[in-house]
């Protein structure tokens, strides 16, 4: 999806996103409507792509995946925004660790 078609509120709280990696994958797809693996790599340096993408979706921004061919003949993924209606902006978004006292009583209860 291009610019144009994403409401309003979806791309300004894509645009609020701080942290580098999801940033560079966000603003490459706000820019182009798409991003594949290989311009993750080449383009942008990171050694494992997958793992940007993934750190997108991780702020509860839907991403597709799709299959397209590489400058080498094989086929390689690409992400495109997914439906913005399935956005989960919160306060949570992201990794988050588990609170020291959760910790402690699932492992007293469970062990490890």
């Amino acid at each position: 999806m291009r610019r144009k078609k994403l409401p309003k509120d979806f791309i300004r709280m894509c645009e609020s996103v701080t942290a580098k990696r999801p940033r560079t994958v966000i603003d490459h797809l706000l820019e182009h409507g798409h991003v594949t693996t290989e311009e993750l790599r080449d383009e942008h340096g990171y050694n494992h792509p997958p793992r940007a993408a993934r750190d997108v979706r991780e702020l509860g921004i839907p991403l597709e995946t799709f299959r397209i061919v590489g400058s080498d003949g094989r086929k390689i993924g690409a992400y495109r925004f997914g439906d913005p209606k399935k956005a989960r902006f919160t306060r949570l978004m992201g990794r988050t660790a588990f609170a020291g006292q959760l910790k402690d009583k699932l492992l007293e209860q469970n062990g490890c």
